[in-house]
């Protein structure tokens, strides 16, 4: 009940802010729609709960216990931020000394345990400004060991194969205690 009172109101929030209002009207809207929202995402998180899930998933870890997913938000914001601050290096060097890179599309393999999981590291990808996230496919079902793949754009693709690296060491350095 705490959750979802707190959505609404980080939501509702959102919409005042958006807005620039506090006008009463406006709080009573933003609530509606919230509330709205909260409803829907509930809804759709108990059909994907209710679905018939494997047993068990070979090669699969259980989730770590919430104190030590908390112990690790320090060292993923901390991580992301080190990120944005060498992705924003690498830009600036490109667009003030011109130099050329081979930007282009890399496709990582992606083995989250969640889409929740899939999103969080796409959006963590996505805040650099040396990358820009084009597409995430998740597939239970792929024979190849991995769920899925990220597609991202890059302004230096001239090695993929290090792009990969560094996104996979990325998220198993900083992401996969908190959101595995």
């Amino acid at each position: 009940m705490t959750g979802t009172a707190l959505r609404i109101a980080g939501l509702t929030a959102v919409y005042l802010l958006t807005l620039t209002s506090l006008h009463p009207a406006d709080v009573v809207v933003g609530a509606a729609l919230s509330t709205a929202l909260v409803a829907i995402g509930a809804r759709a998180r108990a059909a994907v709960r209710t679905r018939a899930a494997p047993a068990s998933t070979p090669g699969r870890r259980p989730p770590p216990p919430l104190t030590r997913r908390l112990a690790g938000v320090p060292a993923l914001v901390g991580g992301t931020l080190v990120d944005v601050v060498r992705g924003t290096w690498l830009t600036v060097g490109y667009c003030l000394t011109g130099r050329t890179q081979r930007s282009g599309l890399v496709a990582v393999p992606i083995d989250p345990s969640t889409t929740g999981s899939a999103t969080a590291w796409a959006i963590r990808v996505g805040i650099a400004p040396d990358t820009v996230v084009v597409d995430v496919e998740l597939d239970p079902g792929a024979d190849d060991g991995h769920r899925g793949r990220m597609l991202l754009h890059v302004l230096d693709a001239s090695a993929p194969d290090r792009v990969r690296a560094e996104v996979q060491d990325s998220y198993e350095r900083r992401q996969r205690e908190v959101f595995p």
